[in-house]
């Protein structure tokens, strides 16, 4: 189920504590995984328990105790456990309400963030007293490129893709800046998103 259709289907019951999911890409299951969130939301407010899958066919029940939810990070990561299942616990909300807070969160993507171009969404994790998008652009990396990727013109925390970008030109983009950026403000960026299957 992609996270944006579980968002929709609370708000279409009536149902309050995933308004900020509304337009994060990707399946629950990955988002449990992250622990991904927006606007003061994030899955570690409303996940109870998941369903993992072992690499070998196990299968077992997780309570959200047991997956140690950080700042997008859970103990899922690196464990090789698939999450089959996610349990929510929403409240009883207005259904006006809940649209309204949709309708504005998603408003605020469109206006700030680069939707015209494939993207991974933002693409490092908030430094501790800074914002990733504030010093790539002190920086002076918007409209950087490497290959078909480039740091987005509208919002510098995100890596587009401009037309043909392969993911090696993602990932030398994304040790530029975070060589860049450590050498004008000493921050070293760490990338928000997870690399599967290359070096």
């Amino acid at each position: 189920v992609s996270l944006a259709a579980a968002s929709r289907k609370a708000a279409e019951l009536g149902l309050s504590g995933m308004e900020f999911a509304v337009g994060i890409p990707g399946s629950i299951g990955g988002a449990v995984y992250m622990n991904a969130g927006a606007y003061d939301g994030e899955m570690a407010k409303v996940v109870t328990g998941v369903r993992v899958m072992e690499l070998d066919g196990t299968i077992s029940e997780l309570p959200a105790a047991a997956l140690d939810f950080g700042y997008r990070h859970t103990a899922l990561q690196g464990s090789g456990k698939i999450v089959t299942s996610v349990t929510v616990r929403l409240i009883a909300g207005d259904k006006q309400a809940i649209a309204d807070k949709m309708a504005d969160f998603s408003n605020r993507r469109i206006t700030k963030q680069p939707l015209e171009l494939p993207s991974a969404g933002s693409m490092f994790k908030r430094p501790p007293g800074y914002f990733a998008g504030t010093l790539i652009d002190q920086t002076g990396l918007k409209g950087y490129t490497v290959g078909g990727a480039q740091v987005s013109e509208k919002h510098a925390g995100f890596v587009v893709n401009i037309g043909g970008a392969t993911a090696a030109d993602v990932l030398q983009l994304i040790c530029d800046v975070q060589d860049k950026v450590f050498a004008a403000h000493g921050v070293h960026l760490e990338p928000e998103v997870l690399v599967l299957g290359e070096e």
